[in-house]
């Protein structure tokens, strides 16, 4: 039972009935109040294992939340494969993820490549974007739901402003933008706005490496179309053609790409129907919801701990208090006035 389940049985327990020594009823606990983020993980995994009997095949759930693709994810993901659980041939890998190392997905790509040597399919309920959209493409197939999407490879930047010394995230395309830009203010525009940006701009190697990084997510997803999802295809071509769109062909790196896209441009992707769909769907549902226990979970955590920071600092003040001057004790009174202001504005809330 969960802490807020735990409360209201606790409070329940300490009324009793006017003009009777027996104590007032439990209320009987919500659907809602009874769960917890390791009843869903239960809830999701026997929603795998049907899963796995409607398609005949072994199911890895690979639903990540606000969680980034990462080198210690390969260790987790290696360490579960290699547990014995995993026996067939055959692997649906379910993925949500925005994302994340497109070292470490493609390394991801590369395992449970070893696993489904068979057959290997990627189902996507909502999301697999960016990094996770060329982990995707190690397998033999795709399979999505009718909102499912995918996302451009190009890598997103995080680097620091020499000027305005802030952080600052973009995406290699922006470099070249930028220069045509320049060029079309010297061209056609203002020279000296043109001399200015110039000015602005990072170190010439530095640019470069930010630009050659596109070229890393394209190479990756040759190799992994080319040895899978298209092998045998009789247009040579078409794992380099899909990997230049890929990277350098949409305007915005959030861009929905849909099953119908994704087909369109030469991906082995599907739609998902059937018993499967709805399977699928409320897998979805389920993580959804244990996301957002988990983050009321954590948002509880902390706000126990400042309650244990306040009762510490209340005590150590009773113990100086006595030597606090006049100013001392109205600027401690003062804290005091507006942390319970907080605390009410955030009870109204």
């Amino acid at each position: 039972m969960d802490r807020i389940a735990q409360v209201s049985c606790c409070s329940a327990n300490a009324k009793i009935r006017k003009g009777s020594n027996s104590p007032m009823p439990r209320p009987k606990p919500t659907p809602r109040q009874e769960e917890t983020v390791h009843s869903i993980e239960k809830k999701i995994s026997r929603e795998c294992q049907r899963l796995a009997e409607v398609r005949n095949a072994e199911c890895f759930p690979l639903i990540l939340g606000e969680r980034t693709i990462g080198v210690s994810l390969v260790d987790e993901v290696y360490d579960e494969l290699t547990s014995g659980k995993y026996q067939s041939e055959t692997l649906d890998v379910i993925v949500e993820s925005g994302g994340g190392n497109i070292h470490a997905a493609y390394n991801l790509a590369l395992l449970f490549r070893q696993h489904g040597s068979m057959k290997l399919t990627f189902i996507v309920p909502r999301w697999a974007k960016s990094a996770a959209t060329l982990l995707i493409c190690g397998g033999d197939e795709i399979l999505m739901t009718p909102v499912a999407e995918l996302g451009p490879l190009d890598p997103q930047i995080t680097a620091t402003d020499p000027f305005q010394q802030r952080m600052e995230s973009f995406s290699p395309l922006h470099i070249e933008s930028t220069l045509q830009l320049i060029r079309d203010e010297f061209r056609d525009g203002s020279a000296e706005l043109a001399k200015g940006l110039m000015q602005r701009l990072q170190f010439p190697l530095t640019l470069g490496s930010f630009k050659k990084s596109l070229d890393v997510g394209r190479e990756y997803l040759v190799k992994l179309l080319s040895a899978r999802m298209l092998k045998g295809d009789n247009d040579p071509k078409k794992a380099e053609r899909i990997g230049d769109v890929l990277t350098t062909g949409y305007a915005d790196h959030g861009w929905c790409i849909t099953v119908q896209e994704a087909k369109d441009l030469g991906l082995s992707a599907h739609e998902i129907d059937g018993d499967a769909l709805k399977i699928v769907w409320k897998i979805h549902k389920l993580s959804k919801r244990k996301s957002e226990l988990y983050q009321q979970e954590k948002r509880a955590k902390i706000e126990e701990k400042i309650k244990e920071i306040q009762i510490q600092e209340t005590e150590e003040f009773a113990r100086i208090s006595p030597s606090l001057e006049p100013k001392e004790m109205k600027d401690f009174r003062l804290g005091e006035w507006a942390s319970r202001e907080f605390d009410e504005t955030r009870r109204q809330k």
